[in-house]
């Protein structure tokens, strides 16, 4: 794939920049890039592009949705299957998607298919390259939907094939950076992205309804989340606070020290009834115990690790447990900021699990939510969400595309304000304590339930 090649090229470059000259090449690559790949006559020329696509196009009857490979892409791309169905509802449209995290996309009423086709690696794998050209070429889709930044039309589709990608986007994206009260997040602009090319060539039938990510959990899922919640016995009438301490590579996952600052001083000043629950780590194996290790033992009972064998989708449940979800960059950031909903209808989850995300090397309004700035879009719960920037001499729009980084020192998080993120949750789950019919007011999952807290 030459566009991998090409792209490790380049931000290998970017990033020697910033190791010899931190702050100074951070300035120069978003002086640089900002304006030249941000700027309206660029985001003009893509328009071109796809109206010619969008006008080749004969017939809007088999429509393919191809997410990114990882699990955050898949939960954050729903919102591009909703603005297909804004303009034909009748339409078939599959989603293609990673593996691990379909049962969790499963249900989604905008879907006709969700095809699992993408293996867990960081980049596409020849087999998913050789599974998703097999399934563009038997589909006879009219069109294909392209949010990948891994794969390119030629690596997957044949010249005849109308594919149209999100990348043409990319002089918008940039272009919003720059203003600052415009939603930028990944999720709402692919839903702008869909609506902007089909209006090209068609009406809408329904008006803007963009609603935010959702997921969709079976009743063996929920079962498995309350299970742990009985034998770590959550809820006993006091908080409920989890930490994903994991992350998808070094760039995005806040450093030991500071986690293990965070949660020491998570445990110390939360209320003795609190529970702090951490995940064992899959990225980085072992972390959450670890972590357990640094805090003082007469506060070590607050805490329970979650098994690494537990399925994601049901870990993506137990999230509906938690007052508050604290958590880096990485795919869990999206299951807990979704709409969690019960695949049977046998069940109902409360979605009241505020959001809090810290931020390193990637651009925080494209991928964060948060309830109180403007520009972001907020977590999909009924509770506060907030992002966390920390504090980086070197953080530069080259950042964006974490995977093809290669800095020699990772100075994204040479300041995070610990304090302040453990205050502002503990905030907010003392303020539960005062309002406890408004924490009532949404029950969660029947299995999940929780004595009254």
């Amino acid at each position: 794939m030459k566009g991998i090649r090409a792209q490790r090229i380049a931000f290998a470059g970017t990033s020697r920049l910033t190791d010899a000259f931190p702050a100074a090449g951070a300035r120069l690559l978003d002086g640089l890039l900002l304006p030249a790949l941000g700027s309206r006559a660029l985001a003009r020329v893509f328009t071109r592009r796809n109206r010619r696509a969008m006008e080749s196009v004969r017939a809007f009857r088999r429509i393919l949705v191809i997410p990114d490979i990882h699990i955050g892409d898949a939960v954050m791309t729903q919102s591009a299957l909703t603005a297909v169905r804004d303009f034909f509802p009748n339409a078939q449209v599959d989603y293609a998607i990673n593996r691990m995290v379909s049962p969790l996309i499963e249900g989604n009423p905008d879907a006709t298919r969700i095809l699992p086709i993408f293996s867990s690696a960081q980049f596409p794998t020849p087999a998913d390259v050789a599974a998703l050209r097999d399934l563009i070429e038997t589909g006879h889709y009219d069109l294909c939907l392209n949010f990948g930044t891994f794969l390119e039309k030629r690596d997957v589709a044949g010249r005849g094939q109308p594919f149209v990608s999100f990348l043409t986007h990319t002089a918008t994206v940039l272009h919003n950076e720059r203003d600052r009260g415009t939603i930028n997040h990944f999720s709402y602009q692919y839903y702008q992205f869909v609506r902007g090319v089909f209006s090209m060539v068609a009406r809408s039938v329904r008006p803007d309804r963009y609603e935010g990510a959702r997921t969709t959990h079976g009743d063996e899922a929920i079962a498995e989340a309350s299970r742990f919640v009985a034998e770590a016995g959550l809820g006993r009438g006091g908080p409920v606070v989890m930490v994903n301490p994991d992350g998808a590579c070094r760039f995005t996952l806040m450093p030991f020290e500071n986690q293990a600052a965070l949660v020491g001083r998570l445990a110390a000043s939360s209320s003795d009834d609190t529970t702090l629950v951490l995940g064992a780590g899959h990225t980085f194996a072992g972390i959450g115990e670890r972590l357990v290790a640094t805090v003082p033992p007469p506060l070590r009972h607050k805490f329970r690790i979650i098994p690494k064998t537990m399925r994601l989708e049901a870990y993506a449940a137990l999230m509906d447990v938690a007052d508050a979800f604290i958590t880096g960059d990485t795919g869990p950031l999206h299951l807990a900021a979704a709409r969690r909903y019960s695949r049977s209808g046998r069940h109902r989850f409360r979605n009241q699990t505020a959001v809090l995300s810290v931020f390193g090397a990637t651009t925080p309004r494209m991928s964060g939510y948060d309830s109180r700035q403007p520009g972001f879009l907020a977590a999909n719960q009924d509770a506060p969400s907030w992002c966390c920037v920390a504090g980086s001499p070197c953080r530069n729009i080259t950042c964006l595309n974490k995977y093809f980084k290669t800095c020699a020192a990772v100075r994204c998080f040479e300041h995070v304000d610990v304090a302040g993120i453990a205050d502002l949750v503990l905030s907010h789950v003392s303020a539960l304590r005062a309002r406890p019919a408004a924490r009532r007011s949404g029950a969660p999952a029947v299995e999940l339930e929780l004595p009254p807290r």
